[in-house]
């Protein structure tokens, strides 16, 4: 993964604030590295729900990517997302 889709979401009424927009991931690591918290989201039924947070991962700059941070009954991965 290089890319993601990607905006700011007003969680009370469930819409974009800004975006989607296109970014690399790097920019969602920056973010994460700042402190931000950052999810997936999904599409169930035509609605647009929240999954599970992202987190960084990897030992080095090399290896380092990010990956979902799923609660004990949420299974979905990056592989779940829609690819662009």
């Amino acid at each position: 993964m290089t890319h993601v889709r990607w905006g700011i979401v007003d969680t009370d009424r469930n819409e974009w604030v800004t975006g989607p927009a296109e970014a690399e991931v790097i920019d969602v690591m920056d973010a994460l590295a700042s402190g931000d918290e950052v999810w997936t989201i999904y599409t169930v039924h035509g609605q647009t729900v929240p999954g599970p947070r992202l987190r960084t991962v990897g030992e080095s700059e090399e290896t380092e990517g990010i990956e979902t941070h799923p609660g004990p009954n949420d299974h979905r991965t990056l592989r779940d997302l829609p690819r662009f």
